[in-house]
């Protein structure tokens, strides 16, 4: 008997329809109201979590790029479209002068601010079909397969 392979029992698969469909339901918020496209917000929301935790405020392509998970041409377009729109503002790095830091700017920091709290309900709208306790399981789990692949590369 050939081996079959049944996709709705699929891990791998499901997963992977699980995460588009999420990314679909999240853009509904920025890309709808505030026509970012999904890499230029995986860089607004890296840019912006530096900028509300770090007191330097900056963060590298390359940091932005281990960060996202988004190679090096999706964040160089998305930096590039960001500051068309004056949300970002890239600079030579005074560490290592062949690398750019990017750091929000006023009107980056305002957008910033106004689209997290919305993303974020955006979020407990869908995990509210979850308890309390699947919702602490879900993470643990994600975050455990995530350690998983990333020992396995």
């Amino acid at each position: 008997m050939k081996p079959s392979l049944e996709l709705n029992q699929y891990f791998p698969y499901q997963f992977s329809i699980l995460a588009q469909q999420m990314s679909e339901y999240i853009a509904k918020i920025y890309k709808k109201q505030y026509g970012l496209s999904r890499f230029e917000w995986r860089v607004l929301a890296c840019v912006g979590q530096q900028h509300c935790s770090d007191t330097t405020k900056t963060i590298s392509g390359k940091d932005i790029m281990q960060i996202t998970q988004l190679d090096k041409m999706q964040v160089s377009r998305a930096i590039a479209k960001l500051q068309q729109g004056n949300y970002l503002s890239q600079e030579t790095s005074t560490t290592d002068r062949r690398a750019n830091t990017v750091v929000l700017t006023s009107q980056g920091e305002l957008l910033y601010q106004e689209i997290v709290p919305l993303v974020l309900a955006q979020e407990q709208a869908l995990l509210s079909h979850l308890s309390d306790i699947e919702q602490q399981q879900l993470i643990a789990i994600t975050r455990k397969l995530s350690q998983k692949l990333a020992h396995e590369q």
